[in-house]
């Protein structure tokens, strides 16, 4: 169990640690971090969630009950956290939506599969690859209209003008690498299109920048930051590491779910906030003090609650 935490727990903190001591060595500036975000969420991001959906059997993508479950407690985690911004914090639209982000999207890929595979083998992967087919294909497009429609005006113009809004928001959507990728690679997984030798290894190349890219960007982000508890950070812990578990094993019950796909989707729900939460705050410049501080803590907090559900399915 100890090996299993270390090995999901140990590059996080290494590529953590670079990028903080760029940072503070003067070689990199802490505006360096934008860029490195923006490298992340158009372009490594995006390739990394595409190649997993490409490369992997529909048969496998194609389970109603988890996917239902992930999706769950995902987006009932997000709408949480977005009506606790807007309605117990008064932030605006573009700042409740970054919250929501920062507690909804769990580190699936960097966090999670390692700790997934370890516990339960090759299926842990799975929940990886659905969890995050969900995020391309739900969270995060709405993330984006959100994003797009706070910096338009709300609809209260009237409804034509927010049709509009709403239009052109979704169109942006659709346009962003980080949603139309991973949904191609879905296409290409469905229509039992294998991916050519040399577009494989040109864009896994760039998808497996990803992990690091992120952590070492974030890194960076935290040198010169405070770090800061907050009820706006309590608030995240909460929704993140203990009502979204709450929420999947609520799912997996009602669904009527076996005991290892339970265990694999509350193990899910418990990993910590995703790095790219953080790049999306730096990116649309809202939130990002919480957020790097939310992840940090995040991180902490979930060593301990991931620990302890191994060691209660184990026993």
């Amino acid at each position: 169990m100890f090996l299993t935490i270390l090995n999901g727990l140990l590059p996080v903190a290494v590529a953590m640690a670079l990028g903080w001591l760029a940072g503070r060595l003067s070689i990199l500036r802490h505006d360096n971090a934008t860029v490195l975000a923006t490298y992340v969420v158009k372009f490594a991001l995006p390739f990394a969630l595409f190649v997993a959906a490409a490369t992997t059997a529909p048969e496998k993508i194609l389970d109603p009950a988890m996917a239902i479950c992930l999706t769950f407690g995902l987006m009932g985690s997000y709408v949480v956290a977005l009506l606790v911004g807007k309605l117990v914090f008064r932030h605006d639209l573009k700042t409740s939506t970054m919250q929501a982000l920062v507690c909804a999207y769990p580190d699936m890929a960097y966090f999670g599969a390692p700790v997934l595979a370890a516990v339960f083998g090759p299926s842990g992967f799975l929940l990886v690859l659905v969890g995050n087919l969900i995020t391309s294909i739900i969270m995060l497009p709405i993330t984006i209209v959100l994003v797009q429609i706070s910096g338009k005006g709300s609809f209260g113009a009237g409804w034509q003008q927010g049709f509009r809004v709403l239009g052109s928001s979704l169109l942006g959507a659709a346009a962003n690498p980080i949603v139309f990728l991973p949904i191609f690679g879905l296409l290409l997984s469905l229509s039992a299109v294998p991916l050519p030798a040399p577009v494989h290894a040109s864009v896994d190349i760039i998808g497996k920048s990803a992990a690091g890219a992120s952590l070492f960007a974030l890194g960076l982000m935290l040198y010169g930051e405070k770090f800061r508890i907050n009820a706006n950070v309590l608030s995240n812990l909460a929704i993140k590491n203990f009502l979204m578990p709450s929420l999947m094993c609520a799912g997996a019950l009602a669904l009527g779910m076996a005991v290892i796909p339970t265990q694999e989707a509350i193990i899910t729900g418990a990993v910590p906030t995703a790095t790219a939460a953080a790049m999306f705050a730096l990116r649309n410049k809202a939130y990002t003090a919480d957020a790097t501080s939310t992840i940090l803590a995040s991180t902490i907090l979930g060593i301990f609650t991931t620990a302890g559900l191994i060691a209660l399915f184990a026993a």
